[in-house]
């Protein structure tokens, strides 16, 4: 993973949904990472991140994502993309959202990763009352 562009680095974590959001998570998540998602808690660290990953599964069988890249800008180790997710699970269930997500990569993991979207989109409530 040494070596490659932030984006380089970023495209990869989202291309890599398609195989599912845990292994990708597992992957390209730095130790001390930060993952930020509108009107839900900060998790702060691998292990958190990835506990609430598990949480969010669970909740919404949802395991799979292609991310539709609208637009990408980097500035050195920082990446901003505007995409199109499109989440999937093994059954009939499916879910698109337009999201502004920003990257930052550190010694080739992402350090922190926060989605801005339209909570509307989603349902929330169902990770805070879980």
């Amino acid at each position: 993973m040494s070596g490659m562009s932030a984006k380089d680095v970023v495209l990869a974590f989202l291309k890599d949904w398609e195989s599912g959001f845990v292994g990708a998570f597992e992957r390209w998540m730095h130790p001390q990472a930060l993952w930020q998602n509108t009107g839900l808690p900060d998790q702060q660290g691998k292990a958190a991140v990835m506990a609430w990953l598990h949480k969010y599964n669970d909740i919404m069988q949802m395991p799979y994502g292609r991310a539709e890249i609208v637009s990408i800008a980097c500035d050195g180790d920082k990446v901003l993309t505007e995409r199109v997710d499109h989440l999937w699970g093994d059954g009939d269930r499916r879910h698109s959202a337009r999201i502004m997500g920003a990257f930052e990569v550190k010694d080739g993991l992402i350090i922190r990763y926060a989605d801005y979207f339209d909570a509307g989109q989603f349902k929330p409530d169902e990770f805070m009352n879980a």
